[in-house]
Parts: C-alpha cells; sequence; structure tokens
C-alpha cells in the first residue's frame, strides 16, 4: 500500500462567480484616531486635521469622517482648507486636499491655489478643479492630463464630472502633428468612453482629424477609436465612417474596430476575414454584435465542428446571441454530445434564444437526463423562455470558469477508495527525492512591463500595449507526480498561474511534453490512461480529463477526453473501477472507464456530540 496524496477534498472556488464593474476613487484602511470623536464647531474640526492626518496611500477611516464632517460646513471651510493645503505636513496637505475634492462652494477665486497644490503634488485636487469648470480650469486639466496620461486617477475622474463641457477641450489632444504620446491617445479614448453620450458633441472634431493628413497617422486613428470608445450612439455616423475607411486605406483597420464598438453591422466584413486567424476572440467580437451580426451565422456555424473545444462552445453561444436561426438543428443535434457539457449548456441557451419551439422535446430530455444539474438548470430555463416569454437566467463569466450556483464540492464521500500498486505512484509529499530523477528542461512564461519600469504617481506599474514583453525563464522542473508506465513514467507538474506539463519520461531517451498546462493527478482508469488537469486563477476557472493512449511505436498522446465543471482540486480511485473528481466550485464528479460521468454523493454532514 502506498500513502498516496492527501485526499482532502478542498472546497474553496478558484474564482469568484459574479463580477461587477466596480472604479475606486477612495482606498479605505481602517485605523484608529482622536477624529472618530465628533467635534463641536468648524475650528475644532480644523484643529484636528494634524493629529488625524496619516499620510500614505489612501485614506483611512478616520480621516474620512473628519472630511465628511468639515464638508459639511460647505463653502465656510474652504479659506480653512485652502491654508491646509500649504501645511507643513504632507500628510495634512494630502487630508486637506482629499475633503475639498468633493466640498460643495468652490468658486473660480479659488482656482489659483487649487491649481499650485496640485502642481506640488496633491494627488486629490483634480475633482475639486472641475466643479470650478472654467475655461482655465479645464485648459490646465488637459495639461495635466497630458504631462500625466493614466487611465483610472482623480484627472479621469475629473473630466467624468466635467462631462459635455470637458470633452471638447481633451478632444482636441488627438489633433497632433508631430512628437505625438500615443499613450496619451489611450487616455483621451478612455475618457471619451466614460463620457458616452456627453461626448457625441465632439464627433464631428474627431472626424475632421481623422480626414486631415496634417495630423499623424497615429492621431487619426485614435481620433476614429475615440468616436467607437462613445458606443453605440455614434451610429449615425456610421455613413461617415464607411467613407473614409474607402478613401483612406491607412485608416481601414481604426474604422473596423470603430465599427466593432459602435455595433453596427458594418462590422461584420472585417470581422469575417479576421475569423480564420483568431476564430476565439473573433467569434466572441461577433456575438457582442447581437442581432446586427446576423450575417455571419453561416460562417459561425461552421465553427460547431471545430477541434478546438472552446471554440465550439464560443461558436454554439455566439450563434443564439446574433439570432441565427437556420442554426437550431445544428444546435439541437449538439444536445447529445457525452464529452464537453459546457457545449450542450452553450447549444441550450442558444435554442432558448433562437425560441426554437421545434426543439422543445430535445430540451425536455436535456431537462431530464443530463448528468449535471446547471446543464439541466438551463435547459428549464430556455423550456420556460420558449413557452412564457420567461427571461432566461444564464450567469457570468460562465465561458471562462464555473457556472453560478453550480452544485457544492463534497466535504466527504462515503465510496472506499482504491489504492494503487505499490511503486507505481509518486507523490512529491512522499516521494521527493525519487521525482528529482525524473525532472524535465521546461520554460515559465510570464509577460508584464520591462525590467526597470517606474510605477505611476499610484505606486503602480502599469502594463500596456505598448510596453509589455514577454519574461521567459528556464527551469529543470521536479515533478509533483509520476505514473509509472511500460518502458519509463508520466509525469505532471502544477506551477499554478505559471503553468505546468504533462510530461512522458522514457527510461532511454528524451523526455516529450504531452500536454501544456497545470496536470494534477494521473490514474489508469479502465483500459487507459487519464490525467486530471486544469487550473483556477482569477476569473478563469477551467478543468478537463485527459486520455492518455499509447501508439505501437511506444510513443504517447494526450488528449481532450471530458470537461469538468471546474479545475480539479483532487481525485483518486474508488470502488467500481471509478475515479472521484472534486473540482474547485464545480461540485464533486465520479468517472467510469467508459467516460460516463455523474455527481458524486456527498457523505451526510457529520455532527459532534
Amino acid at each position: 500500500m502506498i500513502s498516496a496524496k492527501n485526499r482532502v477534498t478542498v472546497t474553496r472556488t478558484g474564482c469568484l462567480s459574479e463580477f461587477s464593474r466596480l472604479i475606486a476613487v477612495v482606498l479605505v484602511i481602517a485605523v484608529t484616531s482622536p477624529a472618530s470623536l465628533a467635534c463641536e464647531s468648524l475650528g475644532a474640526c480644523i484643529a484636528q486635521y494634524p493629529e488625524t492626518a496619516v499620510g500614505g496611500l489612501g485614506i483611512g477611516q478616520a480621516e474620512g469622517d473628519l472630511a465628511r464632517r468639515v464638508q459639511a460646513y460647505g463653502p465656510d471651510a474652504i479659506p480653512n482648507l485652502i491654508r491646509l493645503l500649504e501645511h507643513e505636513n504632507a500628510a495634512v496637505r494630502q487630508l486637506a486636499g482629499y475633503t475639498i475634492r468633493d466640498i460643495d462652494g468652490l468658486a473660480p477665486e479659488h482656482l489659483e491655489p487649487l491649481m499650485r497644490a496640485r502642481e506640488n503634488g496633491d494627488g486629490w485636487i483634480p475633482p475639486a478643479i472641475a466643479r470650478i469648470g472654467t475655461q482655465e480650469a479645464i485648459e490646465f486639466l488637459v495639461d495635466d492630463l497630458r504631462k500625466h496620461p493614466q487611465t483610472h486617477t482623480q484627472v479621469t475622474y475629473a473630466f467624468e464630472i466635467l462631462g459635455a463641457n470637458g470633452a471638447p477641450f481633451i478632444a482636441e489632444l488627438f489633433a497632433c502633428t508631430d512628437d505625438c504620446n500615443e499613450r496619451v491617445f489611450d487616455v483621451v479614448s478612455f475618457v471619451l468612453g466614460e463620457l458616452g453620450e456627453d461626448a457625441l458633441a465632439v464627433i464631428p472634431r474627431l472626424l475632421e482629424i481623422a480626414e486631415s493628413d496634417q495630423f499623424t497617422l497615429a492621431s487619426r486613428r485614435y481620433a476614429i477609436v475615440g468616436i467607437g470608445q462613445i458606443g453605440s450612439s455614434a451610429e449615425p455616423n456610421v455613413p461617415g465612417l464607411l467613407a473614409l475607411r474607402q478613401t483612406e486605406p491607412l485608416l481601414a483597420s481604426a474604422v473596423d474596430y470603430t465599427l466593432l464598438q459602435i455595433g453596427s453591422s458594418e462590422a461584420v466584413a472585417s470581422l469575417l476575414q479576421a475569423l480564420r486567424s483568431d476564430a476565439k476572440h473573433v467569434l466572441l467580437d461577433i456575438s457582442s454584435l447581437g442581432e446586427n451580426g446576423y450575417d455571419a451565422g453561416p460562417a459561425v456555424l461552421a465553427y460547431l465542428n471545430d477541434p478546438d473545444w472552446d471554440i465550439k462552445v464560443t461558436a454554439a453561444d455566439t450563434l443564439g446571441h446574433i439570432g441565427y436561426s437556420p442554426a437550431s438543428s445544428a444546435l439541437a443535434k449538439v444536445l447529445t454530445d457525452k464529452d464537453d457539457w459546457k457545449l450542450v449548456y452553450a447549444a441550450t441557451l442558444s435554442l432558448g434564444r433562437l425560441d426554437a419551439d421545434e426543439f422543445l422535446e430535445d430540451l425536455e430530455s436535456i431537462r431530464e437526463t443530463h448528468w449535471y444539474p446547471p446543464v439541466r438548470d438551463i435547459a428549464d430555463s430556455a423550456i420556460q423562455h420558449i413557452q412564457t416569454g420567461k427571461a432566461m437566467d444564464e450567469g457570468e463569466w460562465w465561458h471562462f470558469s464555473i457556472v453560478e450556483n453550480s452544485p457544492e464540492t463534497c466535504e466527504a464521500v462515503n465510496y472506499r477508495t482504491v489504492d494503487e500498486p505499490e511503486g507505481t505512484k509518486l507523490y512529491a509529499t512522499d516521494d521527493s527525492d525519487k521525482l528529482k530523477n525524473l525532472s524535465y528542461q521546461t520554460a515559465i512564461y510570464s509577460y508584464g512591463a520591462p525590467e526597470g519600469t517606474e510605477p505611476n504617481e499610484q505606486g503602480i506599474i502599469e502594463v500596456t500595449d505598448e510596453n509589455i514583453v514577454e519574461h521567459v525563464e528556464h527551469v529543470q522542473q521536479v515533478p509533483d507526480l509520476a505514473l509509472k508506465v511500460p518502458g519509463g513514467w508520466l509525469v505532471g507538474a502544477d506551477r499554478g498561474e505559471w503553468g505546468g506539463e504533462l510530461v512522458h519520461i522514457p527510461t532511454k531517451g528524451d523526455s516529450i511534453v504531452l500536454y501544456d498546462g497545470n496536470v494534477e493527478d494521473i490514474f489508469p482508469l479502465g483500459d487507459q490512461i487519464v490525467a486530471t488537469a486544469g487550473l483556477a486563477h482569477m476569473v478563469s476557472n477551467r478543468g478537463v480529463l485527459l486520455r492518455i493512449d499509447e501508439a505501437e511505436s511506444g510513443r504517447f498522446t494526450a488528449t481532450q477526453w471530458k470537461r469538468l465543471p471546474g479545475a480539479p482540486a483532487s481525485s483518486w480511485l474508488i470502488e467500481g473501477n471509478e475515479l472521484l473528481v472534486n473540482t474547485y466550485g464545480g461540485g464533486s464528479i465520479v468517472v467510469d472507464g467508459d467516460g460516463t460521468m455523474r455527481m458524486a454523493e456527498c457523505a451526510p454532514e457529520q455532527t459532534s456530540e
């Protein structure tokens, strides 16, 4: 008997089931300060600033409480705060800037000291300058953005406050003739996207810039991109954009991107051209067009037969989003897929979106018989939608992660564990020395800013399309586990977000990588060998069972066999020649030698006496 690995089920989830867009303007840090006690007058509150201000990143709870009390005094507090902007203590200056940022009563006579405070490095002041709103204030902020081109800052928030009043000023940053900073263009495009309809009035000027060869090519392209960032409300300008694409071939890619951002049906032609080279991403772009992407339907339908599982899932989902009803029959055939539950999930969703009532019987069969509960649930939702018009609740992020309301992973199960024969399995917990003898060369890839990149004013090293580089580290990898096979070993490694491999280490000859990805374990199952693989990290949570085959030549290959509901957390063989797989957030699964899958039966909760 071998000790095997720790057979404790891990029940944490590798990613969140729901995500919402969060724009943080204050980092709240809980601290204790005398300011937690109420002050009885404006003067008393102002007197507390030196003892309350702690400095550093963000604003502490006590600092925030004091700031709100002072803000309640409105215009009467402004002279005191302006004096504090020049206090000898930097923490006091910071707290004063934070307080004045959102106070009522700011007027043009306050602009000069506010600009001086900003020039002296006060990061909270730009929104206060925006609230004054004069031309001088706006021009100061434009110059500030030009000097410090970063997104999600107090400066970009200041332009959100200005709204339509600030849009014409910031749009002029595209009118660049020489020595242009494309990072500035990026930030201006971002701001226009935040403004949305408030920026509609600047579109004629953006088109003027795009049409004029007195500006740099980058300036003109970014001016077009800025139109797209404004969103669907820019649709009336599509004819002008098409004319520009016709007359200025060098601007065609920018126009195509903008048509997509607007959501125009005119984006379909260029997307179809790009589909062959980057199907995984272009299908998502087509899906984002909704019914305006209908004409792409025949091309998208062909990808239901793609060998890449994720591409097939995206194609099935896209067909429903674009309303391509001629695909209903093909989607109904997909419902019989036994290997990829997520493909069935996507096809079911799309049949519901297409109101495919002729396939209600097929959907009812899925609702009653599919092994995975979320698939049965979405089938019920699709049926209800077709029959009553009730909206389907598909959740978010399921393309990349687990489905919302997935079954819980078992804390314990009642199945009897089957230990593998002595000497056939190695684990790092017990056999680290033996595994060192099976080490192999590999490379760890990461992506980020170049070494030596300086952080921005928020202390963050920004990674952009312009500065991102690939970092490669070559290492001698010691596997986490190994399974003995004739003439060698199959080994697996899991480095978390830094990747992993499934590798064949022959007794003689060079090692061969069979699969590039994290491997949790390897087992003999029935007449084959399988490996549990996948990763749960940030927004992604994916898992798969690999089937490993040996050719007559002795060469091994690994292919995807079954999709798991989530990345594998733990797995082991159980009685009946079956494999138990506990996933991160997707439930516990039992798989037999033929590949039939079912949900595991969790052991009843034990209560202590």
